[in-house]
């Protein structure tokens, strides 16, 4: 093994392991310890974060912010990496704003003049668009290290209803239309719910007393699994049937929806109609949405969806029998 190959693999190895000691190193690549020392040296020139602790239970270890090995990737590689990382630009907020932005800034550095060039031309005819939120998302990185880690929070939240402190266990994130919205399982109701993550006022650990513990680690041990797991209809969560007749342009604004698009049915003449179930917690939102339409849609059931439409209607008809001067 040469030196270029010893020093990956050394860095590897500081990766896999928080902590060696000098011998466990040398033993490990069979070299003499001084070999080691200086490639430490080598791995410190190059900008890798290793701390050094001196004594009896010493040794060599890489700080929190740990350094990868080189990796080849190839020019039509490097340019898919690259617009990945861009199609994220819209988004006014993410979970890892900085670490993006400095990550693209090292990549195209380190990128031929040629492959900087195509990247530009690529730049005029490519675009990842979705709707620019100018609402703030100050606890993304808070709430998904949460998940991650099943810890329960404290959080003040802000919905139509008013501003309420709850204790949660998010689940994840995901983002649709430009905003990013929180699963995550309400400690006490013991029901999952979204929330959108620009609604939180204040999120922290919460603070856990004895008693509860038993508890939150039944909670904990609930919400270990994949995000999209929890993203369908949830097996205790009522069920509604959802029925809707649609015009030509209102199959158009529906098909721009992918939840209602999973459940329309196109006619021949354009018009068509939307079948599927909905989670009783979409009441609200179907009732605002097919408002929207106006008369491009007619809800035909369920009848809370209908119910809401009524009162909606009701409530917008004395603000607009009002005579403006």
């Amino acid at each position: 093994m040469n030196k270029s190959q010893r020093l990956v693999s050394l860095l590897m190895t500081l990766n896999t392991k928080r902590k060696y000691t000098l011998k466990q190193l040398a033993e490990e690549f069979g070299v003499s310890k001084r070999t080691v020392i200086r490639d430490m040296q080598d791995l410190e020139t190059m900008g890798v974060p290793l701390f050094v602790e001196y004594g009896v239970n010493g040794g060599y270890q890489v700080l929190r912010e740990r350094t990868l090995p080189p990796i080849a990737f190839t020019e039509n590689e490097a340019v898919a990496l690259f617009f990945a990382c861009k199609s994220l630009e819209h988004y006014g907020s993410l979970p890892f704003d900085a670490e993006a932005k400095t990550a693209l800034q090292k990549f195209l550095l380190s990128l031929p003049d040629d492959a900087k060039a195509r990247i530009e031309r690529l730049k005029e005819r490519l675009r990842f668009w979705v709707p620019t939120q100018k609402a703030e998302q100050p606890f993304l990185r808070g709430l998904l290290d949460a998940a991650l880690d099943r810890t329960l929070l404290e959080t003040v939240y802000e919905s139509e209803r008013g501003v309420r402190t709850r204790r949660m266990l998010p689940l994840g994130l995901y983002a649709m239309n430009g905003l990013w919205y929180c699963p995550a399982l309400d400690a006490k109701s013991g029901r999952i719910r979204v929330f959108r993550a620009d609604r939180f006022v204040s999120v922290r650990p919460a603070a856990i007393e004895p008693a509860e513990r038993e508890t939150v680690a039944r909670l904990q041990t609930q919400v270990d699994s994949p995000l999209d797991h929890w993203l369908g209809p949830q097996e205790d969560e009522p069920q509604l049937d959802l029925e809707v007749a649609l015009t030509r342009r209102g199959v158009l604004r529906c098909q721009s929806d992918a939840w209602l698009e999973s459940g329309l049915q196109v006619m021949d003449d354009g018009t068509g109609r939307i079948v599927r179930k909905m989670s009783e917690s979409y009441v609200e939102w179907a009732a605002a949405f097919f408002i929207s339409l106006g008369s491009d849609a007619r809800v035909m059931r369920p009848e809370p969806v209908r119910e809401q439409i009524r009162s909606i209607i009701a409530e917008l008809t004395p603000v607009y029998k009002e005579v403006t001067e």
